[in-house]
């Protein structure tokens, strides 16, 4: 398959399984191993060699670093999945004490005796509804992407696919580092470190 194919493939695929929505996920209170395996099935495009991304170890690491809120006895609910799914996806770009310092605001709130309670579900779901919105055309953007590749190398009398490729996977990442930088920013400056 050619690159061109397989990256149109992938963009559809993302599109289609890279955000996790929680849907699955049962309003019923699980043991973490019902939640382990619940929130691998939904984070099945991640898996590598037949394991998905979430371990009990991992579950207990970010209880104990207060990256979601410990369990109730010894059972997780679906907010306590939400939030894993969560964390999963800022462990992507930020340390644990980056994720720590994002999530203390609304570990606070979300619980609290004080101020009126977090939708864990609600503000995963506005959050989902939002970056979707932003990668609608992924798809068409990518395309268009690869054919301005084309011509800027065609134009310089290069036209062989790992030039292109190169130029391809270049861009994305420095995209990627653009967001990175501007989240990273934003947290220093709103959620700055002790």
């Amino acid at each position: 398959m050619r690159y061109e194919q397989f990256a149109e493939k992938l963009a559809l695929e993302y599109q289609k399984k890279g955000l996790a929505d929680g849907k699955s996920v049962p309003d019923i209170d699980l043991y973490i191993d019902q939640m382990v395996s619940c929130l691998n099935s939904e984070l099945s495009l991640y898996a590598k060699n037949g394991e998905g991304p979430i371990t009990k170890g991992i579950v207990s690491n970010y209880t104990k670093h207060k990256m979601i809120p410990g369990p109730e006895g010894k059972r997780y609910t679906k907010d306590h999945c939400i939030f894993m799914l969560l964390v999963y996806y800022l462990k992507g770009c930020f340390s644990m004490d980056q994720v720590q310092r994002l999530m203390k605001p609304i570990l606070s709130n979300y619980d609290s005796a004080w101020d009126d309670n977090v939708d864990m579900q609600a503000y995963y779901k506005e959050i989902l509804a939002a970056v979707r919105k932003s990668e609608e055309d992924f798809s068409e953007q990518l395309q268009e992407r690869i054919l301005a590749n084309k011509k800027f190398l065609a134009d310089r009398g290069s036209d062989d696919d790992i030039s292109e490729l190169i130029l391809l996977i270049t861009m994305l990442i420095m995209r990627s580092n653009e967001e990175r930088y501007m989240a990273e920013k934003l947290l220093d400056e709103y959620f700055p470190e002790k």
